[in-house]
């Protein structure tokens, strides 16, 4: 695959575009997605802390009630009055049995509960099938609890017998809590004994379980030191938590709150009693709340490639359909640098390419124009020239023999003579020099006034000249040999020898500011009607194809000996192009007139 050529407008604009495309909309997908990711955890936080909130006052609640519970050992005054006697009293017996039984329906949870008499050294243990009683034994005091507290409830443990002779009550697998409670002989501090009550977890389980989906998210209900008093894997109650976030975190930062770690997020809250100082925690992990941010990133991101192919394709046709012409725009250019002047440049396109297209196209028929009318005028006056020295004679050779005639005649006192053939060496020496550039109008009227004295002298002064001419117009630049032959064309065809008032005006005026107006004019016998009519044909050839109108007052014997109106016409349309007019009239009752116009305001074309 060929590499790309990053200097290329094409790879360019099609990077340029795609880069232009791709860089707002990934940037957008990635802002978006972090917004609502960041939104939605902000959410979650909120709405798991008020369900850990409620969830933690329902616990507190239920807590509370088990602490009235308890309580009933000195709410029931009978109970209270009946502590000091032991067993043989049937009476105090039976009393302590009701309050026990009583307290044991209060609550669906109580698994069993323990009486111990400190002062009878008597224990009375109640299960849901039977009430054991036994005399003269110790208090049975599990764990690290103390005598000194008047209420602490245990960490989640297997059910004790209590010291009595008897299997614990309820499976092997079944954790319960103990709430242990002093009882002290009002208003003294003397313990007369102890209560306590194994309570089951399943309450304590139902209220946590609507707290969290055990499928996606974790719940743990921890005591102050650590133990797992509920979570959603059975095996861990009971067991010390070691996570080491619970201890930076949860046990040494505020009563609630939340916060992030290894992609979790957590959230706390306390549940705090007289007796306990509970944590509630869940964790959630961030995958699980960002699940449908990131579907939607992943729809995005479809979404997004499918655009893109889609832009790419644009891109690259739009890229294509406008490098395309430029490429092919190059390729005329090279074509044109090779000297191809004359290819042909096409297009159908109808937008700003498409108008280049034509410019250079114009551009070149203009730059073909130039060089053809610069070539058909050089032509014209190398025409020129060859018909100016038909006469086989080498022009050098005449000019000098002409100015050694001069200096015999002045020397032999021919003054007349030597005035007449300085003019006419002065008329060769302009017609000898006849190069394609232009001269001033006063130069080409000096040329006509020294035919004039020569044609003077050969018809012995019998006609007039008269000069109209504007001054401001002898600096401007015309073509050589513009006007003399239109004088010509007088001697030629329209003097009258019988005419004694024969009379030539030569006129020159400006039209506007740029426009020149040339008129040479006489009364002599005009031109007949046949012969206007020829030439009236011949010129308007001319007009349309200057070199061969040349071609035509090369051939044609009519102007035999001079340059001749139509080669006037040629000369005047290859150097001014169509800003330039020449019109020949037939004047009434007799006459001739030839008027030029030309625009001489820049450069001729």
């Amino acid at each position: 695959m060929a590499s790309l050529n990053w200097s290329s407008i094409r790879t360019k604009l099609i990077v340029g575009l795609i880069i232009a495309a791709l860089v707002p909309s990934v940037a957008t997908m990635i802002i978006s997605y972090s917004y609502t990711t960041h939104s939605l955890k902000e959410r979650a936080v909120q709405d798991n802390g008020s369900l850990l909130f409620q969830g933690s006052e329902n616990i507190k609640n239920y807590l509370e009630e088990l602490n009235r519970n308890s309580l009933s050992v000195y709410s029931d005054d009978f109970f209270y009055r009946s502590l000091p006697y032991g067993f043989e009293n049937i009476s105090a017996r039976g009393q302590q049995m009701a309050t026990l039984q009583s307290m044991a329906a209060a609550s669906k949870d109580v698994l069993q509960i323990y009486l111990y008499v400190d002062k009878k050294r008597q224990a009375t243990l109640l299960t849901p099938s039977s009430l054991k009683r036994m005399s003269d034994i110790d208090s049975y005091i599990p764990g690290n609890w103390s005598n000194e507290l008047a209420l602490t409830l245990s960490s989640p443990h297997a059910p004790y017998n209590y010291g009595f002779d008897v299997p614990p009550v309820g499976s092997g697998e079944q954790k319960v809590l103990t709430l242990y409670r002093s009882i002290r002989q009002i208003p003294s501090d003397n313990r007369l004994g102890l209560l306590a009550m194994d309570i089951r977890l399943d309450a304590i389980s139902r209220i946590s379980n609507q707290l969290f989906q055990a499928e996606h998210e974790k719940l743990y209900l921890l005591d102050e030191d650590g133990y797992v008093i509920y979570s959603g894997e059975p095996e861990r109650i009971g067991q010390k938590f070691t996570a080491p976030w619970y201890r930076t975190q949860v046990m040494n930062g505020a009563p609630r709150g939340s916060f992030e770690e290894d992609k979790q997020i957590f959230v706390y809250d306390t549940v705090d009693t007289a007796f306990s100082k509970w944590r509630l925690v869940k964790q959630i992990p961030a995958s699980y709340l960002t699940r449908d941010t990131q579907q939607a990133a992943a729809i995005n991101v479809l979404l997004l490639a499918a655009s893109l192919l889609l832009i790419i394709g644009m891109i690259i046709l739009i890229s294509v359909s406008l490098t395309k012409p430029i490429k092919r725009l190059v390729w005329y250019m090279n074509q044109i640098q090779t000297g191809h002047l004359t290819v042909d440049i096409e297009t159908n396109r109808k937008d700003e390419i498409g108008v280049v297209y034509r410019r250079l196209s114009s551009m070149m028929d203009t730059i073909n124009n130039l060089i053809l009318r610069e070539y058909k005028l050089k032509l014209a006056n190398t025409t020129n020239q060859l018909r100016a020295l038909q006469a086989q004679v080498n022009p050098h050779f005449l000019n000098n023999s002409l100015q050694s005639i001069g200096s015999l005649a002045l020397e032999h006192g021919v003054k007349r003579v030597y005035s007449l053939i300085s003019t006419l060496s002065r008329m060769m020496r302009y017609s000898m020099y006849n190069t394609d550039e232009p001269v001033a109008l006063d130069k080409e009227l000096e040329h006509v006034k020294d035919y004039m004295e020569l044609q003077a002298e050969r018809f012995d002064q019998d006609f007039k000249v008269r000069y109209d001419v504007d001054k401001t117009t002898l600096d401007v630049q015309v073509p050589k040999m513009i006007l003399q032959p239109l004088v010509e064309n007088y001697f030629k065809h329209g003097r009258d020898p019988l005419e004694e008032s024969s009379q030539i005006i030569l006129t020159s005026l400006w039209i506007d500011s740029s426009t020149l107006q040339l008129t040479v004019e006489d009364n002599g016998n005009g031109m007949p009607e046949e012969v206007w009519q020829r030439l009236q044909q011949r010129l308007e050839q001319a007009a349309q194809n200057p070199v061969e109108g040349l071609s035509d007052s090369a051939r044609s014997g009519e102007d035999e000996g001079g340059i001749g109106l139509v080669n006037v016409m040629t000369r005047l349309k290859l150097f001014y192009g169509e800003d330039s007019h020449f019109e020949v009239e037939n004047l009434q009752p007799h006459g001739f007139r030839a008027i030029l116009t030309m625009r001489v305001e820049g450069e001729p074309q």
